[in-house]
């Protein structure tokens, strides 16, 4: 055998390997040992950290809420704290069970995700530095990370920028004091991998802080039986889910791991399901009547007007439908669209009707056409005022992007259609 006959071979086995059968059989493994945890700490609710950790949770296990901690935040010397994934909503929950279960994956490689190891402990250290500053008290404000991931030079670089995080958070128009008022305890992150053999519940009853118990769900060991197994099977399901969603995987698991044949059971399940509402949950804004969801329809009770962005559909009066791909396409498409929906919005906004933008998950597309809404005609209060582009800001902008995430906890709008937001109203782009 030569080497070119070496390599044909080793490239069939790798592909073989990341097969979606293979994918789907890691994904189950894995989703078994969150349960076994969840199981170990039923104290806790079990809250999926987007995109990848949503694979990982059993619906009926999961909260209904989800996190999104970015590993990117969190990559060596690009430390960051995002305003735009501050995960607010989380604090309701922590004063409600005094603590939580996140879960997430990593590829092959790594214990645990940057999100787990970096971000989080960030994020952590930063809501805690300004809570001590607020209420002018002890408050344990260190920078914990898991030792044997990341290494002390490195928790001391990380540990000069967090001051200026937290300046940046008390800045930033987020109300800290009143999101935080039910917490007793500071956060603070607890790493379990699949390293661990949990045999013996956790007790963090006496503890002197609230757990964020992080779970990374993918094992560095190989757990194959009877199948092939892949480290994070579940990152960039883009790639290779296609129209396989988290919930449809959940819902026909049985059907879809009984058959090699995966990819024939995955077309059938897509098309008895191709008619499914998907519903990304529906929230206000602020204190405005324009809301954000993921529900596809051309009507929906309770609302006088619908922005649909995603799948051609027919418009109306009442209803204008921007079709919009969610992909690199789409780029040029929500350039189209924004000048559409500000023109269909504005009778609406002035009379303060109630506004549902959605599309199929409720997290990219109609986060973005709302933003252009919000930038184009409200106040700083959230009231109808007509902006024109001499008075629109970067600054402006930016805080009505935190209104959306801060109000709508699943917003996750990709960087490429908020920069088309931004082109609309100036030439430079959102940093």
């Amino acid at each position: 055998m030569d080497n070119n006959d070496i390599y044909q071979v080793s490239e069939k086995l790798r592909q073989e390997s990341r097969s979606m059968y293979n994918r789907l059989r890691s994904i189950d493994a894995d989703a078994q040992f969150v349960t076994h945890v969840s199981e170990m700490l039923t104290e806790y609710p079990v809250i999926a950290n987007e995109r990848c950790g949503v694979w990982y949770v059993d619906p009926q296990l999961a909260h209904s809420d989800t996190v999104y901690f970015k590993s990117t935040d969190g990559h060596t010397n690009n430390w960051k704290f995002s305003l735009r994934r501050a995960n607010t909503h989380i604090f309701p929950i922590l004063a409600q069970y005094n603590g939580c279960i996140l879960v997430d994956s990593t590829r092959k490689g790594k214990r645990m995700p940057d999100s787990f190891s970096r971000t989080i402990p960030i994020w952590c250290a930063v809501w805690n530095t300004a809570v001590k500053i607020l209420r002018n008290t002890e408050w344990d404000c260190k920078l914990y990370t898991p030792p044997r991931v990341v290494s002390e030079s490195e928790n001391s670089h990380m540990s000069k920028l967090v001051p200026v995080f937290a300046d940046m958070l008390l800045k930033s128009g987020i109300d800290v004091r009143e999101l935080t008022k039910g917490m007793k305890k500071p956060v603070r992150p607890i790493w379990i991998t699949r390293d661990h053999r949990l045999t013996i519940p956790p007790d963090f009853t006496d503890a002197e802080f609230c757990p964020i118990v992080c779970v990374s769900a993918s094992s560095t060991q190989d757990c194959s039986d009877g199948f092939m197994y892949v480290q994070g099977a579940a990152d960039d399901h883009e790639l290779w889910a296609g129209k396989l969603t988290p919930q449809l995987f959940w819902k026909y698991k049985e059907q879809l791991l009984g058959d090699k044949n995966t990819m024939e059971i995955v077309d059938q399940v897509v098309s008895i399901n191709r008619d499914v509402q998907m519903s990304g949950g529906v929230s206000f804004i602020k204190n405005t009547n324009l809301a954000v969801g993921g529900q596809m329809a051309t009507s929906v009770p309770g609302f006088d007007a619908v922005i649909s962005c995603g799948e051609r559909m027919d418009s109306s009066e009442k209803h204008l439908c921007l079709s919009i791909h969610d992909s690199k396409k789409g780029q040029t498409e929500m350039a189209t669209a924004i000048p559409l929906a500000l023109q269909f919005v504005e009778p609406f906004m002035r009379n303060n009707s109630r506004i549902l933008v959605c599309c199929a998950q409720g997290t990219n597309l109609s986060v973005s056409i709302a933003l252009a809404i919000l930038t184009k005609y409200t106040d700083d209060n959230g009231q109808f005022q007509v902006n024109e582009r001499n008075v629109i800001t970067k600054q402006m902008i930016q805080n009505r992007l935190l209104w959306i995430t801060t109000s709508h906890a699943k917003a996750n709008p990709q960087r490429a259609m908020l920069k088309q937001v931004n082109r609309h109203f100036m030439d430079y782009a959102i940093n």
